[in-house]
């Protein structure tokens, strides 16, 4: 693995203070949970524009586009503390914004669209499947008005998701997929899972513990890796 020094320091701190936010954030201590959450917020971002000046990224249009809708997803983070829709709407551009990023990397990578669209099967699949539960009363605090603002959210974060699984799979049969895509499109891939976990959490069983971690685990570690991947 090619990351220097300074990029396992970080991962390793980040880390710990993401198995230290597996129990703040079911504390009941708000201020001990923000503070943590904050600051991995804080860091993961920090990071992502550190690397964008020290490697000279700005001039690499995906790049720069990633950057902007890790910086939404930064936001996000911060605002969902206090306002689980002003969070949601950050979150929702952050995702348009990297799917953006990632099929303008597929661009530049002499992808054509043609090559891949067959990710909208895999997207409807689990927008589909989402829906069935819905109906079906699985997320059954999940009602009206609720139901209207969060699903095109849903769909904002399975479209860079189902992006990155189905590029994963071409960019290895171009031979180009490499460590630094890898961490890209696992960390888009966990990013997506771990909304399908806060739904579930939110919108079903608000006591589980377990399914919270889940999804503070997955979504840390996405970004955790998505942000890794500016340095391979």
């Amino acid at each position: 693995m090619n990351l220097p020094i300074y990029s396992i320091i970080f991962a390793v701190i980040y880390l710990g203070l993401l198995v230290s936010y597996f129990f703040s954030e079911t504390s009941g201590n708000f201020k001990r949970r923000a503070i943590n959450k904050i600051i991995m917020a804080t860091m993961f971002w920090l990071y992502a524009l550190f690397e964008m000046f020290h490697l000279g990224l700005w001039g690499i249009p995906w790049n720069l586009i990633l950057m902007i809708g890790i910086t939404f997803s930064y936001i996000g983070d911060v605002w969902l503390l206090w306002s689980f829709t002003k969070g949601g709407v950050a979150f929702g551009i952050g995702n348009a914004i990297i799917v953006a990023a990632i099929i303008k990397l597929a661009a530049t990578m002499g992808i054509a669209f043609s090559a891949y669209w067959w990710f909208i099967l895999i997207f409807l699949f689990f927008v589909s499947l989402f829906a069935i539960l819905t109906k079906k009363g699985f997320y059954k605090d999940l009602k009206m008005p609720m139901l209207a603002a969060f699903l095109p959210y849903i769909c904002s974060v399975t479209a860079h998701g189902t992006l990155s699984l189905a590029l994963i799979f071409v960019f290895g049969a171009a031979g180009i997929l490499g460590l630094k895509f890898a961490f890209l499109f696992a960390g888009s891939i966990l990013f997506m899972i771990s909304d399908y976990f806060i739904s579930w959490h939110n919108f079903r069983d608000k006591e589980s513990k377990a399914i919270l971690r889940l999804n503070s685990g997955t979504y840390f570690t996405g970004l955790l890796l998505i942000v890794l991947s500016f340095t391979l």
